[in-house]
């Protein structure tokens, strides 16, 4: 058995290359697929691929940079059309997953004193993280031009360090990304 000092580093490579080929695999049993490489700012930043199936289902591979470290998150959407047309093409989307990864940052606890009241205080945390996560978004694909733009809603649940769990409800982000249509 090998001694592997970062077995994130293991876990970031296998997971990187399932995302590529899921990415660029070829369509199959004649179906639409249109794939999306992109990026993604907001309280999880990172870049973005996607795959969406006959405009209905998509999956979702992002490495993402948050609180001094790197995630991998892995999301099944759905998708149904707000308005779509020979020219307009703007979408609904909501769906979930789950991510892992690594944290070397801050978490903010609010505690008590009797004589100040409520206050915050910033406490350290660092180590593996998992958790489950929700997606809510639009996007808006342009007709002509191979770019689609969206704004997202991504509530998590996360154990950190196997010791603390976190619910973050306000992780917002807008993405851009650039679509390869496979017919």
């Amino acid at each position: 058995m090998l001694n592997n000092k970062y077995p994130s580093t293991v876990l970031m490579k296998n997971f990187t290359l399932l995302l590529i080929v899921l990415l660029f695999s070829s369509a199959v049993f004649a179906q639409v697929y249109e794939k999306q490489i992109g990026m993604r700012l907001g309280v999880t930043s990172g870049i973005s691929g996607k795959v969406i199936k006959d405009d209905r289902t998509a999956i979702e591979g992002a490495l993402g940079f948050r609180d001094g470290g790197i995630q991998l998150f892995v999301l099944l959407e759905s998708y149904h059309p707000i308005i779509k047309t020979n020219t307009v093409h703007w979408m609904l989307y909501y769906g979930g997953g789950g991510h892992v990864g690594y944290i070397d940052g801050y978490n903010k606890v609010q505690r008590w004193s009797n004589t100040a009241g409520y206050y915050w205080e910033e406490q350290r945390i660092a180590g593996p993280i998992i958790g489950i996560d929700a997606v809510f978004g639009t996007d808006y694909t342009f007709h002509k031009v191979p770019i689609t733009f969206s704004i997202e809603f991504k509530p998590f649940l996360e154990l950190q360090s196997f010791q603390k769990v976190k619910v973050n409800f306000w992780d917002f982000g807008f993405g851009i990304a650039y679509r390869f249509k496979n017919n």
